[in-house]
């Protein structure tokens, strides 16, 4: 009998043990209900708690994962590759200094995605914002990622040019992309070189 006891007590031993280590899981009951189980045996509903909100990587759908990227092009290196494209196509130099007059001051900000993750039948509708000194955005445009267009780099599609034609009040931007149907925002900084 005691040895029983003893078999009975480490196999509990180990159950919490391994419990102390486990992470909450997201689990389905029988009659339908979504709840969350914590590691300590503790559980809650997870459709009707607003505060709870699963962010493993795990829990978010294949569909719902989306990366985008920030690429900032400063007026200086726009300026040598547009004099570099016209001296190859034998342009005057009063051809290349008009086209030089209309590269804009503060450079382009690129918001660019992974051409592999837009898909034909699933369109995503995101707003991008870009922040100078401010709480006002400098620019806000709503666009949906089917309206990407291939860029220079392969693999990789821009969704959107933005030419900033003022000269920015500080040496960091912040880009914000926002899913205002799912609540979601990303804030980027951009540093100016």
């Amino acid at each position: 009998m005691r040895k029983n006891f003893y078999l009975i007590g480490l196999v509990v031993f180990m159950a919490m043990a391994s419990a102390s280590f486990a992470e909450d899981i997201i689990a389905k009951t029988s009659n339908g209900s979504v709840v969350l189980l914590h590691d300590n045996g503790r559980w809650e509903y997870y459709q009707n708690n607003a505060q709870i909100r699963d962010v493993r990587p795990s829990a978010i759908p294949e569909d719902a994962k989306f990366e985008v990227s920030v690429l900032y092009e400063s007026p200086d290196k726009i300026k040598k590759n547009v004099r570099m494209a016209l001296e190859a196509d034998f342009a005057t130099e009063e051809e290349i200094k008009d086209s030089l007059r209309k590269v804009p001051k503060g450079g382009v900000i690129y918001f660019q995605v992974p051409t592999k993750q837009i898909k034909k039948g699933y369109s995503r509708e995101l707003t991008y914002s870009i922040y100078d000194k401010g709480s006002a955005p400098i620019f806000t445009k709503t666009v949906r990622d089917t309206e990407a267009t291939p860029s220079e780099d392969r693999g990789i599609s821009n969704l959107l040019v933005v030419p900033v034609y003022g000269r920015p009040q500080t040496s960091m931007l912040k880009a914000r992309v926002e899913n205002r149907e799912g609540n979601q925002t990303l804030d980027i900084d951009i540093p100016l070189k």
